[in-house]
């Protein structure tokens, strides 16, 4: 199970720098790297393990085929069984030649970042791979059940890729009836037993998706796909887990843990959760420990977590749970699909979430905790599990879906910056910036992982393209964020304004990147969701003197379901001040949004808004 990824750029929205790509598309089958064929036959046994035998064919059809051949890898856990029992590959107009057993290696596999997992790998390469080269393995797979589960549950995607499907055929087995649920299988059929304990899935004919150029933060958020189990009901699927959860709880609190919870007595609640997950932080590592066996979805006891001083997900969040509880505060340990793209539940089974964290009500209010994550805010949950399902476990062991709401957006980022050019257009700057949400959890954790100097001259580096003597001020940062924390910059640019055609020319690079950008998704024909992260507000607050502007700005507003966007300006003697405020409200754009007539005419009003920024400067002679 995973936990949030930070990333080290700096309220990046300031900085303009985004890829434009060529125009996108759907790849030209013509363009398949390989021609694949799949058949499958999985058998699910009686407790829930799972034997599959594939046979994988495939022909190369450009140079980059052979290099997504060159080497293939399967990672396994150790509890499990791998072995590839035929593979040949053919050349050209001649015979097959088997694969000899020295192409063939196995291996323990690599430990992750932050844990230990007892997994091998087997590799297989073929020699001789060349456009037109055929080649054909078998691989025979045992996976384990895992404890304290009764039912089965399977999930296939067929997303997009550069391999052209000429043909797919999975036959699957139980020992008791299968059921399933699809999303867009149109090109499959589905093919059951009388008794429902035999299940066939089809491809109807060949099959070549794979898209080109699409934007960094694109998505394909909805694909085939087809979800296979014994059951389609959560409580089956995670009753004996929620069973042993709560034994888990009902165990006294180890001496640490309690200790932090009676230091907590007494504070508002929202103040006790936020010391819990400080306690959490500063005592436990997030490190997953998969040594002793696969525990699946089972958690450690509350005081073998104590002694080690680590766990998981599932680990830390019922140890979360654990204090909360002693703390007076309701809370219950859930289930969700963590990441950018989650999808919806086609049946509640166990292979559908991927990490743990805690449901609270505090206040008054539902928080979702996630005690894996190196910063903390009161009150907001992480963009990597809001607008999705969460499957909770309550104090009597039932299990019920409920839904993480998207947040609303709230303020980032406010920047309130004072320029004054000299005479040769150099501005000597001060600049406040408020931080808040994503922007502040991202500057916290830049603090920990880079340290405070290296992320001051980051922020530095933001105030312009050529910054001389900048000097930051800010209190230091910690894992629990405030609503509102504020950074204090002197500097000077050097390069404040564009020199074009002996004008100069000032700018602003935060207004027109974002607009440009979706106008060019537009534009290339791109067809992919984008994912915009979390809801947020920014403004700008920006006086220039020193220099005579060519002309005021014209109060413009766009107001519309994705943005609402304002620009105004005022003038006081020689100082001229622009405000201006831009609210994304979703996390992400659909395509069907974007390439709508009123997303269009978004566009073109938020454009022509940004464009009255941008002025001719007149320097005073003296400055």
């Amino acid at each position: 199970m995973h936990r949030f990824t930070f990333s080290k750029s700096l309220i990046c929205a300031t900085l303009g720098i985004i890829s434009l790509p060529s125009f996108a598309a759907l790849q030209p089958e013509s363009e398949a790297a390989l021609a694949g064929e799949t058949q499958r036959a999985c058998h699910f046994n009686k407790d829930t393990s799972t034997d599959c035998t594939t046979t994988y064919r495939y022909t190369i059809l450009t140079n980059n085929g052979r290099e997504m051949l060159s080497r293939i890898d399967f990672s396994f856990p150790e509890t499990d069984q791998l072995e590839i029992i035929d593979a040949q590959s053919t050349q050209p107009g001649a015979k097959p030649v088997a694969l000899a057993q020295s192409q063939i290696d196995t291996r323990m596999a690599p430990n992750p970042d932050q844990g230990f997992l007892r997994a091998r790998q087997t590799s297989i390469a073929f020699p001789n791979l060349r456009i037109g080269t055929r080649i054909t393995y078998t691989v025979r797979e045992h996976t384990a059940a895992k404890p304290l589960m009764e039912h089965f549950h399977y999930l296939m995607m067929f997303g997009p890729t550069p391999v052209r499907s000429d043909g797919f055929k999975s036959t699957f087995t139980a020992e008791q009836p299968i059921v399933w649920r699809s999303e867009l299988m149109e090109d499959f059929t589905f093919t059951p037993s009388a008794d429902n304990k035999t299940l066939v899935i089809e491809q109807k004919k060949p099959r070549f998706v794979n898209y080109i150029n699409e934007a960094g933060n694109a998505y394909i958020r909805e694909m085939p796909r087809v979800e296979i189990g014994s059951s389609n009901q959560v409580q089956e699927y995670f009753g004996n887990l929620a069973t042993r959860y709560n034994e888990i709880l009902a165990a006294k609190l180890p001496a640490n843990a309690a200790k932090a919870v009676s230091g907590l007595k007494g504070l508002p609640p929202a103040q006790q959760v936020s010391g819990l997950m400080q306690f959490i932080h500063d005592q436990y590592r997030y490190l997953g420990d998969w040594r002793a066996t696969d525990r699946g979805y089972v958690p450690f006891t509350l005081s073998e977590i104590e002694e080690r001083g680590y766990g998981d997900c599932k680990d830390l969040s019922i140890l979360l749970t654990a204090m909360l509880k002693a703390s007076g505060i309701q809370a219950e340990t859930s289930w969700v699909s963590r990441g950018s793209n989650p999808l919806g539940l086609l049946l509640p089974g166990t292979s559908s979430a991927n990490h743990a964290i805690v449901r609270a009500q505090v206040d008054g209010q539902v928080w979702w905790l996630d005690p894996t994550n190196p910063v903390f805010l009161p009150g907001r949950s992480m963009p990597d599990i809001q607008n999705r399902w969460a499957l909770v476990v309550d104090a009597e062991g039932k299990v019920r879906q409920d839904h993480i709401p998207e947040a609303a957006p709230s303020l980032s980022m406010a920047v309130k910056k004072f320029e004054h050019f000299n005479r040769d257009g150099q501005a000597r700057t001060t600049a406040e910036v408020e931080m808040g949400q994503m922007t502040l959890m991202q500057l916290s954790y830049a603090d920990t992982d880079s340290g405070v100097s290296a992320t001051d001259l980051n922020l530095c580096n933001h105030f312009g393209k050529e910054i001389s003597d900048c000097k930051i001020s800010r209190e230091k940062t910690g894992f629990v964020v405030p609503e509102r924390y504020k950074v204090h910059a002197t500097l000077t640019n050097l390069r404040a304004l564009e020199n074009l055609s002996g004008q100069q020319i000032y700018k602003p690079a935060f207004m027109s990147e974002r607009w440009d950008s979706l106008m060019n998704y537009r534009r290339t024909g791109q067809l992919a969701d984008l994912y915009m992260a979390d809801p947020e507000k920014v403004t700008y607050d920006i006086t220039l003197s020193g220099a005579r502007v060519g002309k005021p700005i014209n109060t413009c507003s766009v107001s519309s379901p994705w943005f609402d966007m304002e620009l105004s300006s005022k003038r006081n003697k020689d100082e001229y001040r622009y405000l201006y405020s831009m609210t994304q409200k979703h996390s992400w754009l659909s395509h069907d949004e974007i390439m709508s007539a009123p997303f269009e005419a978004m566009l073109q009003q938020a454009r022509a808004c940004n464009e009255k920024m941008q002025q001719v400067v007149q320097l005073n002679s003296k400055g």
